[in-house]
């Protein structure tokens, strides 16, 4: 259904916007945004289940 969406946009944005060019560049500047966000939520994760795991050997070794 998100693809459908998807395509149903970029055929509205196609008959909005005068060149392909523009089209081009908003498709682009989308996939960055998406990419960096995807990165930074990785990072941010990963960051977590190593506190955590750091987290559950204490415990155990102190009990």
């Amino acid at each position: 259904m998100g693809v459908c969406a998807l395509l149903a946009g970029i055929a509205y944005g196609a008959t909005r916007v005068a060149t392909l060019d523009q089209i081009a560049l908003v498709i682009t500047v989308g996939v960055v945004v998406v990419s960096l966000a995807t990165y930074v939520a990785s990072i941010r994760r990963r960051r977590h289940d190593r506190r955590a795991a750091r987290g559950r050997v204490r415990s155990r070794a102190m009990s």
